[in-house]
């Protein structure tokens, strides 16, 4: 019920605000006509919790539900990863302003090791936004050290993650074929 009932007070307060601007002539209805508005908008705010639908598919398909095991018996690693990518990126951001930040470049963007911290996240991430970027030559040779660092210490645990899975996608397939 909660999922369907912000539809339904959606279409009654749009027949509200239609009736509240055929009346807009009144200077005394447009405060009313303003808290329709604000309640409108937090009624689609609302709607949003329609989303929740999505978990009770969690339930019925399988492959989601292998994932999760799958995520559930791999949480040491996530923790790791977590922990390793962390240090990596405050330990290479450092070091990136250490290296940047002597430059009197007024175009240099490694103000503070907090914003080598978001360069060297983002490096690690491998996105690349292209808002920050080494202008030294320690700073890219820092940079590509980075890059290299992210694949090595990505992989690893993903290759763990991924047998995981695969585990526990063997157990599902085994379990059907009986």
């Amino acid at each position: 019920i909660l999922s369907i009932l912000p539809f339904y007070l959606e279409v009654v307060m749009i027949s509200m605000a239609e009736r509240a601007a055929a009346q807009i002539a009144n200077p005394g209805e447009e405060d009313h006509h303003t808290h329709e508005s604000n309640a409108y908008t937090i009624l689609r705010i609302c709607r949003i919790f329609r989303v929740t639908r999505v978990f009770k598919l969690v339930r019925r398909c399988e492959s989601l539900l292998v994932l999760i095991r799958a995520l559930s018996k791999t949480k040491n690693e996530l923790v790791l990863l977590a922990a390793i990518v962390t240090v990596s990126s405050v330990f290479m951001g450092a070091i990136m302003y250490a290296v940047e930040a002597d430059r009197s470049d007024p175009s240099n963007k490694f103000t503070s090791i907090m914003t080598s911290c978001w360069w060297s996240v983002i490096t690690i991430a491998t996105v690349g936004y292209g808002d920050m970027y080494p202008h030294s030559w320690m700073g890219k040779v820092v940079g590509a050290v980075t890059v290299f660092l992210a694949l090595v210490l990505i992989a690893l645990p993903a290759t763990i993650i991924v047998t995981k899975f695969s585990e526990e996608y063997e157990k599902v397939n085994k379990h059907k074929d009986r």
